[in-house]
């Protein structure tokens, strides 16, 4: 078992334009976000789930767009079973990735926990 965290402020998301954005973020994730009326906080959000991925698994190697936050009909968070994250789950023997994601007016943060 592993964890990874990750806490950024909500403001640094405001002004990303549509370049960064899709630099960082998959199609999918660019969608739900925008949404929402405050979608820099949706962003922020998704960036604390990849950081935390990236640190969970310590590998600096895995591109933000391999990550993929997806969210339920009920709005859970998951994480995209992709190949890339399949492998990596496989390399540090697990098989599960659960992420957590929290918010408050300024910051927001995001547990990520493979088992």
């Amino acid at each position: 078992m592993e964890i990874g965290i990750d806490l950024e402020e909500i403001e640094r998301f405001k002004n990303f334009d549509d370049k960064k954005l899709q630099r960082i973020f998959t199609e999918n994730e660019i969608n739900y976000a925008r949404k929402f009326v405050n979608c820099e906080k949706n962003f922020c959000a998704m960036w604390c789930v990849k950081e935390a991925v990236i640190k969970v698994f310590s590998n600096k190697t895995i591109n933000f767009k391999d990550i993929e936050v997806m969210h339920t009909e009920n709005g859970k968070p998951y994480i995209v079973k992709n190949e890339i994250i399949l492998n990596e789950l496989i390399k540090n023997n697990c098989t599960e990735i659960k992420i957590s994601i929290s918010h408050s007016k300024t910051h927001s943060t995001a547990v990520c926990l493979i088992y």
